[in-house]
Formats: C-alpha cells, structure tokens, sequence
C-alpha cells in the first residue's frame, strides 16, 4: 500500500485489487499518516498527477491517417538513461502510474528495461501498444505492466478505413495472446463518427476473448487526424446516443469496463443525465495538469498528452507542479469560464470540455468553452438550450 498526502486527507494506492482510493483525513489518519501541512495549508490542487502519459517514441511503421502524435518509422526519441531520469523524478514527486505510449513503443528495444526501472522506483507501468510484431515471448513479457491496451476502432473494414491499413486481426491476435500470458488487457477506441457504428460489435469481441476494458476516446484534431477532422467529428446525434448504449453494454458485458475519456462529459452533459450516473461510471471533465499530465517524446512536459504546449523540461511537474502559471490556468479555467459554462449546471463535472477541440476551432487558443458542447452551440447561434434527455435503465 502507498499513501500520498492531499489537502482532502491522502491518495491510497493498493496492489491487490489494484485501486486509487481518495480517503479523507480521520481515514487517512488511521492508515497511519501523520497530521500533514498541506491539510492547514490546502493548495487547491492535487500535490501530483495520478498519472502521467509518457511518450516514449515518434516512432511508428503503421502510418495512421489521423496519428495524434505524427508518427514515423524515423521519429523521435530519448535515450534510455533520459527516460530513466523522468522516471525517477515523478516518482519521487508521488505519481502513481506512468501511460507509456508512443507512436509504437513496442518498437523500443529498451521498452522493457523501462517498464523495469519504472516498477523498481515505485511507478505501475501501463502500456498502449498496436499489437503489431505481438508475440507470445513478447507477451509474457508484457507480465510486468499492470494493464495492457491495444488500439483497436472498431473491426475489419471500420478498422481498416480508420487506421489505413487491415490491423484488426493483427490487434485481435494480440490480444488472445496477452490473455493467454495472463496479462490484464483491454483496448482503446477511438470513437468517430466512422468508427462508432462498430462499439457493440468490437465490445462483444472483445468480452468473448477475455478482454477486461474498453476506453473510448473522442477524436482530437492533433497531428494527422487535424487534417480531416472536420469530416471525422461524432454528428450530433451520434454523441448523443453515446451514454445510452454505454450503459447497455455495461450491462450486457459485465466483465468488461467501459471507460470514457474526459473530452466526452460535455457530449453526454448535454443529454441531461443525473449527476449520480455520471458518477458511477467514472465521467470527470477535464483534469489535465491536475490528475493527468503528459510528456513528449522529446522530453517536454505538457498539461495534456493532445496539446503540444509546452511547459518546459520534466521539471515543471515536479519543481514547478505547485506555481507553474499555465498549469494554474489550465486547472482553474472551469471556475472563470464565460458563459454558457458559467451557469450550466455540470461545470464542476465538465470543466468547460476538451481544450485540444478547443484549439483547433479557437486559433491555438485552449481556453474557451468546448466549441462542439451542444449548449455552446446553441449559445453561439443565440437560441436557448434544450436538454435532449435519454432514456436509462430505472436502476441506474
């Protein structure tokens, strides 16, 4: 167990099951942590991320139309004893986990000596990976990460139109093969308006493969996928049939964890659901540069692994995580959002939407109201906002 003060009362972290448990102060006391100056002298925020996206490589042969990070077969990378040294550092800050992702950072002929040095400095590595080049050697050794997720949007023709190349079966290998080494592994779906026809179909497979999670994950438009975003984005009536058949498959597949990414809580806002149901599936805003950060393959660090603007070196989440002014910003913008986050009734769950998307549509600026929330819309076109309300099951 480790146990990680906060201004509420302490973090705690436990193996087995492996779970974050947010406990106040009496609890945290009894856990045995002493009276704490951070619980007389509250900062506002977290005293570190939960997690930290790691970006260990540009590297990637697969060539995705709408890669988030413009991967190549030559990108970028840091040298092993470089990516040890952040290691090293956001651990001794009190990061939980680190995401190691890329482009493909199976492609690392070091990936697994940095799982290794992560695991012996206290951090639970996580890894995202293709399924490219999965074998069962390579998937026993994957043994060392605490969960393991393939991209996977969706099966056959969706995949393939998705990511330009037939990897569906290549990612579903993969994943038999993960399993059968008894490594816990899910996959993400990036969810477009191209892809979203396969989620019932991709999330049956994998619950009969022995899958344990499904992550959606909104389309940004970063990197490649800003080319075409336009023309990818979710319509309107598709994001709104997102929390519905959510909570349907939850039910249907109770094996499986759904997951929904925080640039969605607007899109499902916006269809009027009980704060309690977003609540029980895990939904929060946006909490980048307070519970999640990111750093680039390059070693810079950035409040969201979807934005490349820069914070300075791994530095700014440890030496400068408490007084770093974009982060104060970037956690602080949902208290001074202009209308229509100001008076909506879910800004403390949304916290005014995904900035990347904001970006795009905002001239590289990330602080404005989520351009594609429905009320923000009908905000612009200056008509009132009338709720869309779904229908969920009575016990949810």
């Amino acid at each position: 167990m480790k146990i990680r003060p906060e201004d509420f009362g302490a973090i705690v972290a436990t193996d087995d099951p492996p779970a974050l448990l947010f406990v106040d102060r009496a609890l945290a006391t009894e856990l045995g942590l002493p009276h704490q100056e951070r619980w007389d002298n509250p900062r506002g925020h977290l005293s570190a991320p939960t997690e930290v996206h790691l970006l260990l490589t540009r590297r990637c042969d697969a060539g995705c139309p709408r890669c988030y990070v413009n991967a190549t077969p030559d990108g970028a990378q840091q040298p092993r004893e470089e990516v040890f040294a952040w290691l090293s550092a956001l651990a001794a800050q009190g990061v939980f986990h680190v995401a190691l992702g890329g482009g493909e950072s199976m492609l690392r002929d070091d990936l697994f000596a940095i799982a290794d040095h992560a695991r012996s400095v206290g951090l639970v590595p996580n890894l995202t990976t293709s399924g490219l080049g999965m074998t069962a050697e390579l998937a026993a050794e994957c043994r060392r990460f605490g969960q393991v997720n393939l991209s996977l949007d969706g099966l056959g023709e969706t995949y393939r139109n998705s990511r330009g190349y037939d990897g569906a079966a290549i990612a579903l290998h993969a994943l038999d093969l993960l399993v059968a080494a008894g490594v816990p592994t899910g996959i993400n779906f990036v969810v477009s308006r191209h892809t979203i026809g396969d989620l019932e179909a991709t999330t049956a497979e994998i619950a009969r493969r022995g899958g344990n999670e499904v992550e959606l994950l909104r389309l940004k438009p970063t990197g490649r996928a800003g080319v075409s975003y336009p023309h990818d984005r979710l319509l309107p009536e598709q994001a709104a049939s997102l929390l519905p058949r959510v909570v349907a498959l939850i039910e249907q597949y109770p094996t499986v964890k759904m997951k929904v990414d925080c640039s969605f809580v607007p899109l499902l806002c916006a269809t009027g659901p009980n704060p309690d149901t977003l609540a029980a599936l895990g939904v929060v805003g946006c909490e980048a540069g307070n519970v999640l950060a990111a750093v680039s393959p390059e070693g810079a660090a950035t409040a969201c692994s979807f934005i490349n603007d820069r914070l300075g070196s791994v530095a700014a989440l440890t030496e400068r995580w408490d007084d770093h002014p974009v982060l104060e910003r970037w956690r602080s913008f949902h208290t001074t959002a202009p209308e229509p986050c100001a008076s909506c009734p879910y800004r403390l769950v949304c916290k005014g939407g995904c900035k990347a998307v904001s970006k795009f549509y905002h001239h590289g600026d990330p602080f404005h109201p989520d351009p594609e929330c429905p009320r923000v819309v009908a905000h612009r076109e200056g008509r009132p906002f009338v709720t869309n309300p779904i229908t969920l099951p009575a016990h949810v």
